[in-house]
């Protein structure tokens, strides 16, 4: 599915599990503007609407999606909700206890997919508030949950012994507003899910694979902002973003816990993992991609056939950021990435392994690495078509400047840190092979590097032999700092494509 697709999906579960901004609204003006936002997604809505009282009935709607170059499509199938005027200016969107919401997927030339889920709300309340151009839905529900009821895979049902899954979360609470200026749908949310529980299992029904992944998630809560394009509808992010489509969205948990199990051949693997909290964080427009994941007090105990004991691993902090251009571009853009693994630790069983003596120093590990870059992409990241014509050869463009703003690894009593700045030549290819010529200069400081030869040379891991060949290597390309067992090395390229180490050329 693509990412348009999960978007969409995911406002309309909000909406659906979505008292008050003041003026009048009537339920024919809320359906309208349900229909028109999964509209500029390129849905196609339809549904009974009969209307008795105050109450708009919608039965039997059906969200259909069209899958890019005929390969199917994807129905999304809801019997019954009804939008109930409260005689005040406001709306109540009432829905059963229980919602069937059926989804049918048929890709060409593949196997079909139908499945059920029960979708069900305990004490739901959502009021509609506002006018055409500016509503507020708050809602609050004691829990909701989503069940898979029912899979058939190409007309065979598949027992729910082999293929189960659900997810609940609550207490949830939230507010979404929604306004329309200058052509464009703006889509405010704060959503609060409370303690967010999930359990899945799959078995293969000829073979003895099988698997099972369940945990939670606490303090669950995110705020999002999303601005639409009004006149367009289309199923493709590309064409979305193209027409100003922004997201600014944050998740985050105040701490998680799982467990899972994986059978395949007789052999079991099992394991738990916990987290002290974390964060998911995404913005998109035209202009570029940006991710940023971030997990706190990481925990991971793992049982595996191929080791007699469990594996146990902790981590304080991992985080992972990207940011990249989306469109095709004729000046250099921004591009960034990021990666920290910080206080790895392990148990003194996987130290053992390889250092049953104690020599190494077990101080907490981390890798950190900080990079930023000037780039011209020459295709459209998110267009299938343009991506798939490069055939995995030509790449998507060029690289124009990289700057490291830091690097850090720190582990058994060595570091290295580093910062460096290059810019580069795309019209010199043969410099370097192939690659475009960089000029600039990378500084590097590394420390502890002598203790840990030692050390290793006490282990009977390294010779005395090679331990004085990685000393020889060490001193052609570093010099000795001031601090003891301290070396410091500058890397640099010049315009004339030659690479120096300390001032003395080495190519």
């Amino acid at each position: 599915m693509r990412v348009s697709n999960l978007a969409a999906a995911a406002a309309s579960a909000a909406l659906l599990a979505a008292p008050p901004a003041w003026a009048d609204v009537t339920p024919e003006q809320v359906w309208g503007d349900l229909e028109a936002y999964l509209a500029s997604f390129g849905y196609a809505v339809t549904a009974e609407e009969s209307r008795s009282g105050d109450t708009l009935t919608l039965t039997d709607m059906t969200v259909r999606m069209s899958f890019p170059e005929d390969e199917g499509e994807m129905t999304v199938m809801l019997e019954q909700m009804a939008l109930r005027d409260q005689g005040d200016g406001t709306v109540a969107l009432d829905l059963p206890t229980t919602l069937p919401v059926r989804i049918s997927i048929a890709p060409t030339d593949e196997e079909t997919v139908d499945l059920t889920l029960d979708y069900t709300l305990d004490g739901m309340e959502m009021i509609i508030a506002g006018d055409p151009e500016d509503m507020t839905y708050v809602y609050s529900a004691t829990s909701m949950a989503v069940v898979l009821s029912e899979l058939v895979v190409d007309d065979e049902t598949i027992p729910s012994d082999n293929a189960a899954a659900q997810i609940s979360a609550g207490p949830v609470g939230g507010e979404t507003r929604i306004t329309l200026a200058e052509g464009m749908r703006s889509i405010s949310q704060q959503l609060s899910l409370g303690t967010v529980s999930y359990d899945v299992l799959g078995s293969d029904p000829e073979g003895d694979g099988a698997g099972m992944l369940a945990g939670t998630l606490e303090g669950v809560s995110s705020d999002s902002t999303t601005e639409l394009p009004e006149a367009v509808s289309s199923e493709t992010m590309n064409d979305l973003l193209r027409a100003g489509m922004t997201v600014d969205a944050t998740t985050r948990y105040t701490a998680g816990q799982s467990r899972f199990t994986m059978t395949e051949d007789g052999q079991t693997t099992s394991g738990e993992t916990s987290s002290r909290g974390g964060s998911f964080a995404l913005k998109m427009s035209q202009d570029a991609l940006d991710y940023d994941l971030r997990a706190l007090g990481m925990s991971v105990d793992l049982t595996t056939p191929e080791m007699p004991f469990p594996i146990t691993a902790q981590m304080d902090e991992m985080r992972l950021g990207l940011m990249m251009p989306v469109g095709a571009s004729e000046e250099p853009v921004d591009a960034a990435a990021k990666l920290t693994l910080a206080g790895f630790t392990t148990s003194d069983m996987i130290w053992s392994i390889f250092d049953p003596m104690g020599i190494l120093p077990r101080d907490p590990a981390t890798v950190a690495i900080d990079l930023a870059g000037k780039v011209t992409p020459s295709v459209d990241l998110l267009d299938p078509e343009q991506i798939e014509a490069l055939d995995g050869q030509t790449p998507p463009g060029e690289l124009n400047a990289l700057t490291l703003n830091n690097l850090t690894i720190e582990a058994a009593g060595a570091q290295i840190t580093g910062e460096g700045d290059f810019t580069f030549d795309n019209t010199d290819l043969q410099s370097f092979d192939g690659m475009p010529r960089p000029e600039g200069a990378l500084s590097l400081k590394l420390s502890g590097a002598n203790g840990l030869i030692d050390n290793l040379i006490q282990m009977g891991l390294v010779s005395d032999q090679d331990a004085m060949g990685a000393r020889m290597m060490m001193s052609m390309f570093a010099v000795p700092g001031s601090e003891p067992d301290t070396l410091n090395s500058t890397i640099e390229v010049n315009e004339q494509g030659h690479v120096l180490a300390n001032g003395q050329r080495i190519k």
